[in-house]
């Protein structure tokens, strides 16, 4: 029987090392060469962009690595992962030593922007989307998760180290992804296209179409069906239409609103024009406001008409509206909701108080469908 052969041992044990730290080998150097370059290096920046913005408003989770939660550096991570199909360090500290170091005055879309947020080490990542401003997943402050900050706030400017360049940027890639500025072709599938003027903080920016998830403006339309026959004096199922036309501002959880609703009441014989405010969630909300009427509320009972006081006049109306989570649908968000409101009509004179018909004239339920979008805004 022969002794093992030492050089055989040698390069088995070379070849699991390198099995074993190949992937990491691999991923040592910036994404360079000649495989990105000019357009195809502008769209390689604008698909890291889309795919970063695409986890807009996921949760923050230490060491999380999918839409359920991530760290800063597992959105970078998985930036790059989808957008790209290329693997990069999994931590700030390592993807900050991963990338080529530049200056801060020649910042581009799809460079990174590190700090020190804790210790001495690195330990914070962003992704640079251009004219100061970055995305990434914050772990405190008033605001966490996956979400966009300014290099100037206080914070982020007390706190950051530099810039670094994992993808090609040169004079074609400048000019290609400021093409978009004018129309051009540099774009991921309509979600976002990159439209920096030159180089440099100040000569980037990405004009995104935000989802309904981001916060900011808002507008809205809907239709309900004003539900009769549940109370005396609406014989049939079909009492009305209401519509939806509003206009506010949402935040991560709650969102405000102007809204204008017409409504026309068949039961009573009239037309509403209600102009609302409202507050709440996706899935709640309370609204209020003044009301007009027109034509003369009545119903009718047992054939006979039960008139009430009101038309022609402004009043109010107000009221609770539930909903289902929302299905989002591209920039915004599609509800099946169910509506309660209150109109304060009152019998007429000499006529005596009936409380079915009362609350048949006064309480209006409805059920519909309502859609809110974002409105585009400038990244």
């Amino acid at each position: 029987m022969t002794g093992s052969n030492p050089h055989f041992t040698g390069s088995i044990i070379c070849l699991f090392g390198l099995l074993f730290f190949a992937p990491g080998l691999f991923a040592a150097v910036p994404i360079q060469g000649n495989a990105f370059q000019g357009a195809g290096a502008a769209e390689a920046r604008v698909k890291l962009l889309t795919a970063a913005e695409s986890y807009l408003g996921t949760p923050y989770r230490y060491a999380g690595h999918d839409r359920r939660g991530l760290d800063c550096s597992g959105l970078v991570f998985l930036s790059f992962r989808e957008g790209l199909k290329y693997t990069i360090p999994r931590t700030a500290e390592g993807i900050y030593n991963w990338t080529e170091k530049i200056a801060t005055s020649e910042l581009a879309p799809g460079d990174l922007v590190f700090f020190v947020t804790t210790g001495s080490a690195v330990s914070h990542v962003g992704i640079y989307t251009g004219e100061g401003r970055f995305i990434h997943s914050a772990s405190d402050g008033p605001q966490t998760g996956v979400m966009y900050s300014q290099l100037d706030e206080s914070y982020w400017k007390r706190t950051y180290k530099g810039a670094g360049r994992a993808l090609p940027w040169d004079e074609g890639t400048a000019r290609a992804m400021a093409s978009a500025r004018t129309g051009g072709a540099v774009r991921q599938e309509g979600t976002a296209s990159a439209r920096p003027s030159g180089t440099g903080a100040a000569a980037g920016s990405v004009i995104s179409r935000p989802t309904w998830k981001d916060p900011g403006f808002f507008a809205g339309l809907g239709a309900d069906w004003i539900w009769g026959g549940i109370f005396e004096g609406a014989s049939s199922s079909f009492r009305g239409i209401s519509t939806l036309i509003t206009v506010g501002y949402k935040w991560p959880s709650y969102r405000a609103g102007l809204e204008l609703r017409p409504q026309w009441d068949n039961a009573l014989g009239v037309f509403r024009l209600p102009f609302m405010l409202s507050f709440g969630t996706d899935t709640f909300q309370v609204f209020g406001g003044p009301a007009y009427t027109f034509g003369e509320p009545s119903l009718e009972l047992r054939g006979e008409k039960r008139r009430h006081k009101g038309g022609g006049a402004l009043l109010w109306e107000a009221g609770i509206s539930g909903a289902f989570p929302p299905i989002r649908i591209g920039p915004g968000a599609l509800s099946f909701c169910g509506e309660l409101a209150w109109q304060p009509y009152r019998w007429e004179d000499g006529v005596g108080y009936s409380f079915k018909p009362e609350l048949a004239a006064n309480l209006r339920v409805s059920t519909g469908i309502h859609y809110l979008w974002r409105l585009a805004s400038k990244k």
